[in-house]
């Protein structure tokens, strides 16, 4: 008796673990034993997501990809039925339901169809660098290391063209490097004389001292409720939209680097009801995703549970997020956008100054795919100007913020696009260091209605006129870092850390 007992209950934990609630009342029938989550890319066709699948086939038929086709796509368990090979779908970190495999991007490599360098003999462009994704026979990304390709790199000392392949299994694809033929291209004179600039102020320097409300252990770490109002020396900033944690599974469930979207945020940009921000697992990594909302279509609260919201309003915010793939994007804070382009520089923030190009990544709002890349450089004569901190406020013009510390000044160049050439202009200088700490910039954005910028370290933002005049300082007292500034139209907006939270308030 008291076997049968024991076998009746081992049978009934197992039906536990393999009958979880999946979207809309979604079971699994006959699946294989979960295994660390892979990462799953979207085809362009639209596909039936049904609750049940079983060696038959599936069933009970319940929602289409068409609202996830953009969203961050993530599988741990697979089924071969009489209808072919299904997947159980995460999207965004939720549990959805089976799809089949057609509908996901098999054999393919996505590159970007051309990359740009400027000439310099002290940069070589990295052809792994050009790669959206790459997927195996299932649609699973593969990281872009096990792709073979022609050539790993492409020297930009001389002039010329190289055409590039790549394969992986049965999958191919191509892409051309140009070196620009201008070897004067960058390189010019900083010789503006500094304006003066404020008195240094002292700030901590590493991370954040504090929190959002509930973003701690005294609150187990809860979703925020309640909107924030930062006020500082005339310029105001209220809370517009608290971010999810993970916009995928959270920590270790990921079999790869590709798969988690979280947790950090770095920088960020926002046009009209578009914001992007650069998400990545630690503070430390060169590559990441960035992830763009619709704030026309999420709540203020929202997102912060996407896992928990009801099914239906889960659908739709899902529909109006819209995840990049796995790509270099350098520290995150040189950002920016126009009416149909992310601009992201894939800098190394580590890197004090250097000779080396740096790379523009042009990224598509449509479908969150790189469609080119640029190198550039800002020289004095022979002396590099390295940048940390960019925005773009169009498709042809980057405003770029350097620190001379050896000269003891901030240098602000406006950098113009034609064809493929990038010609840089110092506009503007500041004498001094803002703080007094060397606390790098994290937050940098350009105000064409008032012809000034602002420039954030940790809590505080300045006001600084484009020829580099200082106008005026906010400090907010929040002791959360300052992850990135972006003007549009008549605002600003600041995103804090730790929650994620962007703050939305009016220039002058």
């Amino acid at each position: 008796m008291k076997k049968k007992f024991i076998s009746k209950l081992l049978v009934a934990c197992s039906i536990m673990v393999t009958g979880l609630f999946v979207g809309s009342n979604t079971t699994e029938v006959n699946a294989k034993s979960y295994h660390k989550a892979v990462t799953k890319i979207a085809g362009n066709g639209n596909y039936a997501i049904y609750h049940k699948a079983s060696k038959k086939g599936p069933s009970g038929k319940f929602t289409s990809t068409k609202y996830f086709k953009h969203a961050q796509i993530q599988s741990k368990q697979s089924l071969d039925t009489k209808k072919g090979k299904f997947w159980k779908i995460i999207v965004d970190g939720r549990t959805v339901g089976w799809v089949s495999q057609d509908f996901f991007a098999r054999n393919k490599i996505a590159v970007v169809s051309k990359v740009s360098l400027v000439q310099n003999p002290s940069f070589s462009f990295d052809t792994r660098d050009a790669i959206n994704y790459a997927t195996n026979s299932e649609g699973t990304a593969v990281n872009a290391n096990k792709v073979k390709v022609s050539t790993s790199s492409v020297s930009s000392a001389t002039p010329g063209t190289t055409t590039v392949s790549y394969s992986y299994g049965n999958a191919k694809a191509s892409t051309v490097v140009t070196v620009r033929a201008d070897k004067n291209e960058g390189i010019t004179k900083a010789s503006i004389t500094p304006k003066n600039g404020p008195k240094e102020i002292s700030t901590w320097k590493g991370s954040s001292k504090s929190s959002s409300r509930n973003w701690n252990a005294a609150h187990n770490y809860t979703f925020e409720t309640r909107p924030n109002t930062f006020k500082s020396n005339g310029l105001t900033l209220k809370t517009k939209f608290f971010q999810p944690r993970f916009v995928s599974l959270d920590y270790n469930k990921a079999a790869d680097k590709m798969g988690q979207v979280g947790v950090i945020p770095q920088g960020i940009t926002v046009r009209g009801s578009n914001f992007t921000v650069a998400v990545f697992n630690s503070s430390s990594d060169q590559y990441g995703h960035l992830v763009s909302y619709d704030l026309n279509h999420v709540s203020k609260y929202g997102a912060q549970n996407l896992p928990g919201l009801k099914w239906s309003t889960f659908k739709k915010y899902a529909s109006h997020i819209k995840v990049s793939p796995y790509i270099k994007l350098g520290h995150g804070q040189a950002i920016g956008s126009s009416a149909n382009y992310i601009y992201v520089i894939a800098n190394d923030n580590k890197m004090k100054n250097s000779t080396a190009s740096e790379e523009i990544y042009q990224i598509r709002k449509s479908d969150m795919m790189v469609k080119q890349i640029w190198s550039f450089r800002i020289w004095s004569g022979s002396s590099p100007r390295y940048i940390h901190n960019a925005t773009f406020p169009d498709d042809n013009t980057m405003y770029c913020l350097f620190h001379n510390g050896g000269n003891n000044r901030y240098e602000y160049w406006k950098v113009t696009r034609t064809g493929d050439s990038w010609t840089p202009e110092e506009v503007g200088a500041t004498k001094g260091n803002f703080v007094s700490n060397h606390s790098p910039v994290q937050g940098f954005t350009y105000d064409p209605s008032h012809d000034q910028f602002y420039v954030g370290f940790n809590d505080y933002i300045f006001k600084v006129a484009k020829d580099g005049t200082y106008k005026k300082t906010h400090r907010f007292r929040v002791k959360r870092e300052l992850e990135g500034l972006s003007i549009s139209g008549d605002k600003i907006y600041a995103e804090f850390a730790q929650r994620g939270e962007l703050t939305v308030g009016k220039t002058k």
